[in-house]
């Protein structure tokens, strides 16, 4: 019986390694994804056709909303690209991949804003978010990590009114129930903008 119990309690220990190893590497390549974006702003100041192109497609929504007016989306899409050398007749000259997303958006007043970032393979890894103030819930960010499709940490930060701080208010596993719905819907927006990607990048020259 002790030896069961301490086997158990050794591959709990490596599980949890291992998920602390993957939210590592994930950090690492959110920091490397960000180092992209400056660079690709960069560039930008430079002048439109400097080369390398930063790469990433652009979409901008404006509209009037029932009941809560003008409402304005600025997402990006910036993905990886990798050379078809060895391509048969028929097949693109090159492979493209969704590789981050950024979306700002408002409601009336308040302003949001989402990050999501993958794998090469097209894999979810991470997802942040911040919330405006809404009902009982005074903002918040949100932090979520992901190893083959499955959440292995969640993080949810509360503002602090008096301080304009984000305090860290839950930290584990599991998503608590009353961040749940707040959940399925961003892994539902992750889905939203792969697909949207898909659809662009199909209707482009490559």
């Amino acid at each position: 019986m002790k030896r069961i119990i301490i086997f158990i309690g050794m591959m709990a220990c490596v599980l949890t390694v291992s998920a602390q190893d993957a939210v590592s590497a994930i950090r690492k390549h959110y920091t490397e994804t960000q180092e992209m974006v400056k660079q690709y702003a960069e560039w930008e100041k430079e002048g439109e056709w400097t080369m390398p192109c930063p790469m990433y497609y652009e979409v901008n929504i404006k509209q009037n909303l029932p009941g809560t007016g003008y409402h304005k989306e600025w997402i990006r899409l910036y993905f990886y690209e990798k050379e078809n050398y060895e391509g048969q007749p028929g097949e693109p000259m090159l492979f493209r991949n969704i590789h981050f997303v950024t979306a700002k958006y408002n409601y009336a007043a308040r302003e949001f804003y989402d990050e999501y970032l993958f794998d090469e393979k097209g894999n979810l890894e991470f997802i942040f978010a911040r919330n405006a103030d809404v009902d009982d819930f005074k903002g918040g960010e949100y932090r979520f990590y992901f190893q083959k499709g499955k959440l292995i940490k969640a993080i949810v930060s509360v503002r602090n009114p008096a301080t304009e701080k984000y305090e860290q208010k839950y930290t584990g596993t599991k998503v608590p129930e009353e961040y749940e719905s707040d959940y399925k819907d961003y892994l539902g927006k992750a889905k939203h903008y792969k697909d949207l990607f898909k659809t662009i990048d199909a209707g482009t020259f490559h």
